[in-house]
């Protein structure tokens, strides 16, 4: 007699009712910060895989953004009206605060696919897949800001003062991060197909976000421009630094911003949260 294989609701343990996942939203955001120590060393054996077997193992990370930032400044440089200094600056900045804003979309789009078998094998708070995810940016992060802080340091930059500004521009990312996965996740991990349009969104987005050429550069077509929220995002990380001002009306902008991202991520993780495993 043939036994038919089981279906990934079969597959799903017993509900326990004493679980986070079974709890409010704010239980398991709270549950899941609670398991740092395993979010953090998930996220490192995540960044471990990746470069498992290379000789220069995580310093690939730091090697490979300046490979970039160096290809970007020698092939754009040569046609901006700013000093290579300047714009050196600008685009190792801008790049690195890009890097994390969209590598933390497209992660949320798999927060939940690629730990299917955590999620269906054991009864964790979802949110601590959310947080493993943020900080496996956040140490792609750490590394990539090694070389921006070298040109900072090298070029003597009058403004390096204003790196204060930075710590609050990147708890701002963070909370959006995790509202983004809050919503993204679910979404995608119920539609596939929502992934491919975003990967496909970004990339034309990197071109219509000021990262390797000014509004300046480009006259009024910059008017259009301002409707892409990646500009403010961005605005708030690098103006401190490069500009040596705060962009008052870029943290309005990020504030609402972030405001609306809180509200969708807590709705849909509210409603979607235990349906997630029947979507595998």
């Amino acid at each position: 007699m043939s036994i038919a294989p089981q279906s990934s609701r079969s597959r799903m343990p017993a509900p326990d009712r004493t679980s986070p996942v079974n709890g409010s939203t704010l239980s398991d955001l709270i549950s899941g910060a609670r398991r740092f120590e395993l979010w953090i060393a998930l996220s490192h054996d995540d960044v471990r895989f990746r470069f498992k077997r290379t000789a220069l193992g995580l310093a690939w990370i730091t090697i490979s953004y300046l490979v970039f930032v160096a290809a970007k400044v020698i092939i754009f440089g040569a046609i901006a009206p700013q000093p290579t200094a300047w714009f050196l600056l600008y685009v190792a900045s801008g790049f690195l605060a890009w890097t994390f804003l969209s590598g933390s979309i497209l992660d949320a789009c798999n927060v939940f696919v690629t730990s299917e078998n955590w999620i269906l094998g054991l009864q964790l708070p979802f949110s601590l897949y959310i947080f493993q995810n943020i900080f496996r940016e956040v140490i792609f992060f750490i590394y990539s800001s090694i070389i921006v802080l070298i040109a900072f340091i090298f070029l003597r930059w009058e403004h390096v003062a204003q790196i204060v500004w930075v710590l609050p521009a990147f708890l701002a990312y963070i909370l959006n991060a995790v509202a983004v996965n809050m919503y993204l996740g679910p979404l995608c991990t119920r539609y596939r197909d929502i992934t491919q349009i975003i990967q496909a969104g970004l990339r034309v987005l990197f071109f219509l976000t000021p990262l390797v050429w000014t509004p300046e550069q480009i006259g009024e077509v910059a008017n259009w421009l301002w409707w892409n929220p990646f500009v403010y995002m961005i605005d708030i990380f690098r103006a401190p630094l490069v500009e040596g001002v705060v962009p008052v009306q870029s943290w309005a902008v990020v504030g609402v911003v972030t405001a609306i991202n809180l509200g969708l991520g807590w709705a849909a993780f509210s409603w979607a949260r235990n349906k997630i495993p029947y979507w595998f």
